[in-house]
């Protein structure tokens, strides 16, 4: 009867059996996610360990706060003395970022200083007008020079055609006053040959001359030998020395010398 025994103590020997295999490989499991998560926080290079409960905590080295390596890779913060975490707005809790101030004011600002680069382009444009503006003043004198040179050397011909008129001039005059004065001294000739003569013949050589060489010699002579001749004239041709001789000195009276009235060229002072 001991066959139906050793049955039942087989059963339990192969339950063991089989209990221990799905503890190993329970603890297998464990082990490779325990191992593929240290893998993933290794730039942590902190301190890795191994609770009770098969979790594994991190800590960060510098600061020596927890942090959760899998789902945000930061922890809470260190507990404090008594072994809580510090609250908000005490003293160890962390600074937030301060807010920027902005201040209003009713000064100026600043004007902004112009680069460097645009300063230089800006002198190098003024250089450039500048010398477009050189050469057009260059080109204005040299074209004022040219017209003073065409104006100085107008006046230099003017005074050359002034000198030259005036020394016509001159000599016309000279050349009539020579023979003005041939003239004269030819009718005082006449007027000495024919006052010597006796008045009948005298009158009879009148009534054959010029109305108007008569009157010139009329004018050179004595009145009282001039009556006594034209007394023996013919009565037309005393006549006509009497008109003319009273034309002459009315056109005298009334007009001035035609020499006296031209202006004389003045030369170049």
């Amino acid at each position: 009867m001991k066959s139906p025994r050793l049955i039942p103590m087989v059963i339990l020997a192969a339950s063991l059996l089989l209990g221990l295999k799905f503890l190993a490989f329970s603890l297998a499991t464990d082990v490779s996610a325990q191992e593929r998560m240290l893998g993933a926080i290794q730039y942590f290079k902190g301190p890795v360990t191994v609770g009770k409960g098969k979790e594994a905590k991190v800590v960060d080295p510098a600061t020596g706060i927890e942090v959760d390596p899998i789902v945000t890779g930061s922890g809470a913060p260190p507990p404090d003395a008594h072994g809580e975490a510090p609250k908000e707005g005490g003293h160890d809790a962390p600074k937030a970022p301060a807010k920027p101030e902005f201040k209003i004011t009713k000064d100026k600002p600043e004007e902004a200083k112009p680069l460097p680069g645009k300063d230089l382009r800006s002198e190098i444009e003024v250089l450039q007008k500048l010398a477009e503006r050189r050469k057009q003043l260059e080109e204005m004198e040299r074209q004022l020079k040219m017209r003073e040179d065409l104006v100085k050397a107008a006046e230099d011909r003017m005074g050359k055609r002034v000198d030259e008129l005036q020394s016509i001039e001159g000599k016309i005059d000279g050349d009539l006053k020579s023979k003005d004065d041939a003239k004269k001294k030819e009718l005082a000739d006449l007027v000495k040959m024919y006052e010597s003569m006796k008045a009948k013949d005298a009158a009879r050589v009148f009534d054959r001359l010029d109305v108007g060489l008569l009157a010139d010699l009329a004018r050179q002579m004595n009145p009282k030998k001039l009556g006594d001749v034209i007394a023996k004239m013919s009565p037309e041709v005393a006549e006509k020395l009497t008109v003319e001789l009273a034309n002459r000195r009315g056109a005298e009276a009334a007009v001035p010398q035609a020499g006296k009235d031209l202006p004389k060229i003045q030369g170049k002072s």
